[in-house]
């Protein structure tokens, strides 16, 4: 009886990062065990907690996590700090500091390498607009590399394969979906974990509005990767909610959406093996 080599592929989607949660809950319960992952911003931090963590319950344990989130634990701050943080920094509207312990908290390993499965994690180098993907590094760095959201965060200086520091931000920018990254992980079956959403029709009452709008067109202007011949694609997503990026009230929610709708997937498509 053949065995699939399953590999899981999360997106960028911000606070919309918690419907992967559940679509992981009704992939465990149906049997699936990741032998690698690949992730972008949100994506990359749930796709390091999974990584690092049992295959059984760690979807269960990132859950409690993303249920504590609220918006001033990842974007620290009044609203009238922003501005004299943009007047000392000037790169970015928030400090990392949210981020920094959200990644220590999560994270139980050094480097990439350590991960017990292995995680290839997507960065935006800004020198060249190439999406990067990176197997080995400081996992904390890398990380806030990949959800440094322009001018939302600031950007990350990481070390190069051609020995050179390039400058790096959040990998949806290049890679909102990030199947490209798959191919080296050798699956014969990919699972994508896609919490990104469509441009939406919203009235823009603030500039950071007007810079996600922009962004989010960007993003979604990408061609597709080609896994090749015989890797199934199964693609799992889960309704919008409308919440803006930082708005994390939803997250239950979200959650639910996430295992429902992988769920109805699952049962319709699948003939998984014992």
């Amino acid at each position: 009886m053949k065995m699939n080599r399953d590999v899981l592929v999360l997106t960028g989607g911000a606070s919309r990062g918690a419907v992967q949660v559940g679509m992981m809950q009704a992939l465990v319960d149906r049997g699936v065990r990741p032998a690698g992952f690949v992730g972008t911003s949100v994506g990359a931090l749930n796709a390091s907690y999974l990584a690092g963590h049992d295959p059984v319950d760690g979807p269960e344990e990132l859950a409690e996590h993303w249920l504590r989130l609220s918006s001033r634990d990842v974007f620290p701050g009044s609203h009238w700090a922003r501005p004299w943080h943009v007047l000392r920094h000037r790169t970015s509207l928030y400090r990392t500091d949210g981020l920094e312990r959200l990644v220590d908290d999560w994270t139980e390993h050094r480097r990439l390498e350590d991960l017990p499965v292995p995680l290839r994690v997507c960065t935006t180098r800004l020198e060249t607009g190439d999406a990067v993907y990176h197997d080995t590094g400081l996992l904390r760095s890398v990380l806030l590399a990949s959800t440094a959201l322009p001018s939302v965060f600031p950007p990350v200086v990481l070390p190069g394969d051609d020995g050179e520091p390039g400058t790096h931000v959040d990998g949806g920018i290049a890679a909102l979906v990030p199947l490209a990254g798959a191919e080296a992980l050798a699956p014969t079956r990919v699972f994508l974990l896609d919490a990104s959403v469509g441009p939406r029709r919203r009235q823009l009452r603030h500039p950071i509005d007007v810079l996600l709008a922009a962004l989010a067109v960007s993003m979604r202007i990408r061609p597709g990767a080609d896994l090749g011949a015989g890797v199934e694609l199964v693609h799992l997503t889960a309704p919008d909610l409308d919440v803006r990026m930082h708005d994390f009230s939803r997250t239950a929610e979200h959650i639910a959406l996430g295992r429902e709708h992988a769920a109805a997937v699952l049962d319709s498509r699948l003939r998984l093996v014992a």
